[in-house]
């Protein structure tokens, strides 16, 4: 009768011969999971900024790509570490958010197609109010534009934030504002609402962005800014700092 056993180094022995028997590398990394963190978990209420962040147990080589969905929608998609929503240093801001439960998921693709997700319910809230003066819409000559040129940039000030359209409205921004005091603000990093919209972040200054200030004065139909600190993100002070015209 044949006889065969396995030794302990993995080889079976069938009639006197011995039969190396292996596991393909690929195969096995298949079968090898991996695991995605995310900043939101255990957090039963967001504030109104906060950053998320993933971190896969795999090491960013073997990492394809990062999504971060919101209620099921892809929001944000990044490729390289760190694996952050929105821009590098930016916060995910919840003001543009219906204020309840939300789901806030993570899904982690490895570059042989393994997935990892983590999920997390938690409550945002509304925002509040811009200062009844600013709020609305504005517009203001483009600085470069030619003599006799109609093209204006536009402002829309908001308890999302304040989103500023280019005269050509290709691209813009929506970004995110603190009033400090009832003549100064602080514009901060790029509202990102979906994956990489070219109306919204913040096109002169994303990675990182740094909080520019601004002091503020607006009537009826004018409103005027003026920097108050360093300018930081280059262009941004350019389109804001001036007189605006109520649109």
């Amino acid at each position: 009768m044949e006889r065969r056993w396995k030794t302990p180094a993995g080889l079976v022995a069938v009639s006197g011969a011995i039969v190396l028997v292996t596991v393909g590398s690929a195969v096995a990394s298949r079968i090898t999971t991996f695991t995605v963190s995310s900043t939101l978990s255990n957090r039963q209420a967001l504030p109104h900024r906060i950053h998320w962040l993933a971190g896969p147990s795999l090491p960013p080589s073997k990492i394809r790509e990062v999504d971060f969905l919101i209620d099921g929608r892809r929001s944000w998609v990044e490729h390289s570490a760190p694996y952050t929503y929105g821009y590098d240093g930016n916060y995910l801001v919840t003001s543009w958010m219906r204020p309840g439960r939300h789901t806030f998921t993570v899904v982690a693709v490895a570059t042989d197609g393994r997935r990892a997700t983590i999920s997390t319910r938690a409550v945002t809230s509304a925002p509040g109010p811009p200062p009844t003066a600013l709020a609305g819409a504005w517009q203001r000559r483009n600085p470069t534009a030619t003599q006799g040129s109609a093209e204006h940039w536009i402002l829309t000030v908001s308890q999302v934030g304040w989103r500023i359209l280019d005269p050509g409205r290709q691209q813009g921004a929506l970004i995110d504002v603190a009033y400090l005091s009832p003549a100064l603000l602080e514009a901060r990093g790029g509202i990102a609402t979906r994956d990489h919209d070219s109306r919204e972040n913040n096109p002169w200054c994303d990675e990182p962005f740094e909080p520019v200030r601004y002091g503020w004065q607006a009537d009826a139909d004018r409103l005027t800014l003026k920097l108050a600190g360093p300018p930081r993100c280059d262009g941004q002070s350019r389109v804001l700092a001036g007189e605006w015209t109520r649109r």
